[in-house]
């Protein structure tokens, strides 16, 4: 078994997991066991505490799987014991703060206006976290300050020590994110990365934000209206999560076709300004530095990757196709389901146990 291979059995394995635990609690009325309206402001606050406990417990072993145990199974860079712990921690510890913020306005909003009024605050919570995923990303995990990229205007440099780290296209301005180690690895064909970069900086990284925002709103939306869900106090929501987390795993089988246009036209906007044969040596160079599995099978790619396989980006480069298209929807939605207690943002197979990608997943 390849290492992608691998990785992406402890995704499903993950996926899996929080699916059936979702399920499950909707299935036993699980929503009848947590405070309802009438609780007080401790039991409430200790109940949500528990949850996100318990979230990153089980969580735990598959990200020890997909952050430690195959990296160095497989040759891979893995972090020592010590600093996984304080890594994974510090992670943890950020993302149960935006969760548990989350569930405040909400709750807040919620007694006040009900549930569409939550539902804004849904959306509101799911563009910021679209648009400042780099401070957010920051926050969870050691990703260096960004710096200016010499020579490329709008780009940056962003030291982080995980090899699947690719940053992107990010904040207000669009600036294109690059990791350190990539102007080494590419050198003068970095150029051709950055134009596919920047032909995403516009109108398709907005659509890509909005459609995942709306996305997002509208697995809330419909969450609420489902048995047990609500806004008024941490059942509820906690049970809006669980209904949410399904439409997560819904969003995870429909919104890699969504994302892929995009991929293939930044590589057509490449091979319009660079030969097609530089343009498919950084798209082979930037796999082999992650995964590196070049060629999948047709099922494997259509379900679980927006970012098409580079053997088939290499044989479908096409200078002809033109116009936005929403850039990275499936990895965007996925930050942006914390704030709607979805479970699946970090347990894919491509951030699994992986902080400085919980919020920054790869996009090339």
């Amino acid at each position: 078994m390849t290492y992608a291979r691998a990785r992406l059995l402890v995704g499903i394995t993950g996926v899996g997991v929080w699916v059936v635990i979702a399920a499950a609690f909707l299935a036993l009325g699980g929503a009848d066991l947590l405070p309802d309206e009438n609780a007080s402001a401790s039991t409430q606050v200790l109940t949500i505490a528990a949850v996100l406990a318990t979230y990153a417990l089980i969580s735990l072993p598959f990200d020890l799987l997909g952050g430690r145990l195959l990296p160095k199974r497989f040759g891979r860079p893995a972090p020592e014991p010590a600093r996984f712990a304080a890594v994974w921690l510090r992670g943890v510890v950020v993302q149960s703060v935006v969760m548990s913020a989350s569930v405040a306005l909400i709750i807040l909003v919620g007694r006040g206006g009900g549930d569409g009024a939550a539902l804004g605050v849904i959306a509101a919570l799911a563009l910021v976290i679209g648009i400042a995923r780099l401070p957010l990303a920051r926050l969870v995990a050691a990703i260096g300050r960004p710096s200016p990229l010499p020579g490329f205007p709008g780009s940056e440099v962003v030291v982080a020590s995980d090899p699947g780290f690719t940053g992107g296209i990010v904040g207000p301005r669009g600036h294109n994110v690059v990791p350190a180690a990539w102007p080494d690895a590419l050198g003068d064909a970095l150029r051709v990365e950055v134009t596919r970069r920047r032909s995403q900086a516009g109108a398709s990284y907005w659509l890509g934000i909005l459609v995942a925002a709306a996305w997002t709103t509208a697995g809330a939306a419909i969450a609420f209206s489902l048995p047990g869900a609500g806004s008024q106090a941490v059942g509820p929501v906690v049970t809006m999560g669980a209904w949410f987390t399904i439409w997560s795993f819904v969003g995870l089988l429909v919104l890699p076709t969504v994302s892929r246009p995009a991929v293939r036209a930044a590589d057509a906007a490449a091979a319009r300004e660079w030969p097609a044969t530089a343009v498919a040596q950084v798209i082979t160079t930037l796999d082999a530095l992650q995964d590196d599995e070049p060629e999948r099978s047709g099922i494997v790619e259509t379900i679980f990757h927006p970012i098409p396989g580079a053997a088939m980006r290499v044989a479908h480069l096409s200078p002809t196709t033109t116009g936005p298209r929403p850039a990275n929807v499936a990895r965007l939605a996925l930050p942006m389901s914390w704030c709607c207690l979805g479970l699946l943002g970090r347990a894919v197979h491509c951030n699994a146990g992986r902080p400085e990608l919980w919020v920054l997943l790869p996009t090339d």
